[in-house]
């Protein structure tokens, strides 16, 4: 079925109304949930679990984002946005609580791991769906500033409140508070996501092409560079934890200060990227990021771990509006669920190798070496933006 929109002759929306507002809310309170748990690897390690396993353990949220990302993708045209988006959040709270009762690495726990990530996927699916639908596309740079911002706001607010919590009460309690910021993204999404238009379906019949969008080179050469940015984002909160202890630092202060620095140039520099155009904002700060993830050995046990963690962050900061604007300007208004699918399930499959393969090469390494050898892929994505061909304009499908 083609499904098309009953108010295609609708006028565009503003950005900054309140179904904006209520969505930035849900990111911010769904990526709450997401960052407390960038603290997991502290009560892996402390149920006797080496750094592979860690990283397998970690990793497994996201490949199951991944691995359901597609199918969710299809229910966002079936079911709507909304749906979706309700149904993510409801499993995630869900696999909130079940932390609660996991003493150990087992079925169970791979079991809510899977859970969680097929939750949040959902979330991310109708999320961004509604983004790159509903948004107008001359403001998307900077709609997804300042949902970054949200959503890093909450990265940023998250680890140093839940090393809080597991000091005071232990890790029970950091659960539960991630389980109520969820109770509170389906509150502030039932206001922003159901404002979006319903689709109808007509006679003719049209499947999502995940093969054809991959044909596209422009998007494809895109996709990469989004796995090699992914990544790098998820190697570090993933193991800057163990890194900052083994140095004697302390990662809460690292994670304020990157992602302090982050949302500030989310805040400030959508409507530059909007205006200059995306790639030339990639081609310049993909090394500033590289050069801040090289830095974290020798810095994050130093007064001087706010260079590499302000490096960090306005790499972040530049990169990630950049990459899903980019994503969001290709194809057409029916289309735009498969694409944003697609897209979100390449940065996810970041974080899967971000969090596996990065603590297998931690485990038969060193923590040095492995944010050393993240650095320099960072630098190999620099080098395909510099030769690439992404598009700066919006593509028709």
């Amino acid at each position: 079925m083609v499904f098309k929109n009953e108010n295609e002759s609708a006028g565009p929306r503003k950005l900054w109304d309140r179904p904006f507002v209520f969505l930035n809310l849900s990111f911010f309170l769904v990526f709450i949930n997401i960052a407390f748990f960038y603290l997991y690897p502290l009560a892996l390690s402390a149920m006797g679990s080496n750094r592979h396993i860690i990283g397998w353990v970690m990793g497994l949220f996201s490949v199951a984002a991944v691995i359901s990302r597609p199918f969710l993708g299809k229910l966002v045209v079936l079911k709507g946005e909304y749906w979706v988006v309700s149904m993510g959040i409801a499993v995630s709270f869900a696999a909130s609580l079940c932390y609660n009762v996991i003493t150990s690495v087992g079925p169970g726990m791979l079991l809510t791991r899977a859970l969680h990530g097929i939750g949040f996927s959902a979330f991310i699916s109708g999320s961004f769906s509604f983004v790159a639908k509903a948004l107008p596309k001359e403001k998307q740079g900077e709609a997804f500033g300042v949902l970054g911002a949200s959503l890093m706001g909450a990265v940023a607010l998250a680890p140093p409140f839940g090393e809080f919590l597991i000091f005071r009460w232990g890790f029970h309690v950091l659960y539960l508070a991630a389980s109520g910021s969820v109770i509170l993204a389906l509150l502030t999404a039932s206001v922003a996501v159901t404002s979006l238009p319903r689709s109808r379906p007509t006679d003719k019949k049209t499947d999502l092409q995940y093969i054809a969008l991959l044909r596209n080179r422009p998007f494809f050469i895109l996709l990469i560079s989004t796995l090699v940015f992914a990544h790098c984002q998820s190697t570090v909160p993933n193991f800057l934890s163990l890194i900052a202890a083994e140095k004697g630092g302390n990662a809460g202060d690292f994670f304020f200060v990157a992602y302090f620095a982050a949302i500030l140039v989310l805040l400030t520099m959508g409507r530059l990227i909007d205006r200059y155009g995306k790639l030339l904002f990639m081609r310049l700060f993909y090394p500033l990021l590289s050069l801040g993830i090289l830095l974290i050995p020798g810095m994050v046990g130093s007064l001087f771990f706010p260079v590499s963690a302000i490096m960090y962050g306005v790499g972040m900061g530049v990169l990630f509006p950049t990459h899903n604007a980019l994503a969001a300007s290709h194809g057409t208004a029916n289309e735009k669920p498969a694409i944003m699918s697609l897209f979100t399930a390449v940065y996810d499959t970041g974080f899967i190798t971000g969090a596996v393969v990065s603590g297998w090469f931690a485990h038969h390494n060193s923590l040095n070496t492995l944010f050393w050898a993240c650095g320099i892929l960072g630098f190999a994505g620099f080098i395909l933006v510099i030769k690439a061909s992404i598009d700066n304009n919006v593509q028709s499908g």
